[in-house]
């Protein structure tokens, strides 16, 4: 809820920091970035197979190197509204046998990704009820 106060015009609005008041030291974590399958986040940035500046998996070495030089907290996957859609058990097991979608960029891939840099993962995801009951 928003309250909105009128300042009589012949007043100076004004606000006091005191950092002898300070309630509690700001987490690092929200200062994290995210990644998420739109533009060229994922695919020809982070993940780009073939390309000459890619690793053996497939990630960009340029890109993992200027991650690590910006030590971002923490990464979360998948980032954005695309948490909505994605299921993480799509991107896991061989290739060929996972489901076919818009993207093939695979859970473990994130975590490859993540874990050669020693950036921390915020792995997100919708709960969702399978079978019957």
């Amino acid at each position: 809820m928003v309250t909105l106060t009128r300042i009589p015009d012949h007043e100076q609005p004004s606000i006091t920091l005191r950092r002898s008041h300070a309630i509690s030291d700001i987490d690092e974590r929200i200062y994290g970035g995210f990644t998420e399958h739109m533009g060229r986040c994922i695919y020809g940035g982070i993940y780009d197979p073939g390309n000459p500046l890619s690793d053996e998996n497939g990630f960009r070495k340029d890109v993992m190197g200027a991650m690590k030089q910006l030590n971002v907290p923490v990464v979360r996957y998948p980032g954005g509204n695309f948490v909505a859609t994605y299921h993480w058990m799509d991107g896991v097991g061989p290739k060929e046998k996972r489901p076919k979608r818009f993207f093939s960029f695979p859970f473990s891939a994130c975590l490859s990704l993540c874990l050669p840099t020693y950036l921390p993962t915020y792995l997100g995801h919708i709960l969702r009820v399978t079978g019957s009951f």
